[in-house]
């Protein structure tokens, strides 16, 4: 890897997410120096944790000073979002992005990665979704574009109008937008027994669209190296999906089935309806012709992910196994019957 980035730091913004704590654990694990950004107050010392890792008290609702956040970066990696309220997911999704990308064109960044997500498609007319498959109407709502919550059509909007600002604004830099699909840590691969009974008879049937958040951060960082390296024109913005839908056994219904036969825990058993019950549930919620496809029925390829060279590090086999293997650590202790 270039040594520039063990001589400069990486801005980590939304550090202490569930994607953005791996990513800083894996720099650090591989002796990269890092300015990491939280909305939370600092500790008493400063949230120091060693010499590797630098902590930033940054608002995106209402810090302004850009050009001193980036400052002395050589990339920056752009986690931080709103994903649940409404009334700041502009000013954060959108116009804070823009402002971050344009401080960094300002101070030579080299390269920077903004993680997007698979909501900019909305509810595909077609199954498989590729990078050049359409996107939302990022400027107004249309809510039969999107068979979802108003929160997570404006979610979607939003990130997307991000992206668009990403590519107004890019001159210098190297820009990549990745778009994960459902990103899970074991805990959630887990928590589906935390699930309603009715959510579990209803979603034991879908696609599951996981990708382990190890794995998400493993290919962010490689493609900032990759941009570090030189990789594409100054300027250019690259889009890739984050997903591994080809994987093996990707239902809810099929994890359930292992982890009930090793845990004997009853929230794992589920007997799956057919798929045209789920489908007319959407369309009594949404009131929305099946026209489009919800998300269980869409297949997003990372096929360009693999073009480029990159392959998972770890998988959702291996993300599957290590749940069990918590399950079977701890199947005394779940309320297993």
């Amino acid at each position: 890897m270039p040594d520039v980035l063990k001589a400069k730091p990486v801005l980590v913004t939304g550090a202490t997410g569930r994607i953005g704590r791996i990513v800083v654990a894996d720099l650090i694990e591989r002796g990269y120096a890092i300015r990491a950004t939280t909305s939370k107050p600092l500790a008493a010392d400063g949230g120091e944790v060693d010499d590797l890792l630098e902590w930033r008290r940054f608002d995106f609702m209402t810090d302004d000073d850009w050009d001193g956040l980036v400052k002395g970066c050589c990339a920056v990696l752009h986690l931080a979002a709103e994903l649940g309220k409404m009334e700041r997911m502009q000013r954060v999704n959108v116009e804070a992005t823009r402002q971050l990308a344009q401080a960094c064109e300002r101070e030579g960044i080299a390269a920077f990665c903004y993680a997007s997500t698979v909501s900019v498609y909305g509810s595909g007319r077609k199954r498989l979704i590729d990078e050049a498959s359409p996107v939302l109407t990022a400027d107004r709502d249309i809510p039969s574009q999107y068979w979802a919550l108003d929160y997570v059509r404006m979610y979607g909007r939003t990130k997307l109008a991000g992206e668009l600002a990403l590519r107004a604004v890019a001159r210098q830099t190297r820009f990549t937008i990745v778009r994960p699909a459902v990103v899970v840590d074991i805990s959630q691969i887990i928590g589906i027994r935390d699930w309603s009974p009715i959510k579990r008879l209803l979603g034991a049937h879908r696609h599951a669209h996981h990708i382990y958040v190890r794995d998400v951060s493993d290919a962010m960082i490689w493609l900032i190296v990759r941009g570090l390296a030189g990789h594409g024109l100054p300027g250019q913005v690259e889009v890739y999906n984050l997903a591994e839908d080809d994987c093996p056994d990707p239902r809810h219904i099929d994890f359930m089935r292992k982890a009930f036969a090793i845990s004997h825990d009853r929230r794992y058993r589920s007997m799956p309806i057919p798929a045209v019950a789920d489908w007319l549930h959407d369309f009594l919620r949404f009131r929305t012709l099946p026209l489009r496809n919800p998300l269980w029925r869409m297949r997003f390829s990372n096929q360009r992910l693999k073009e480029a060279g990159y392959r998972f590090r770890y998988g959702m086999a291996e993300a599957q196994r290590l749940a069990l293997s918590t399950l079977r650590k701890t199947a005394g202790n779940t309320g297993a019957e």
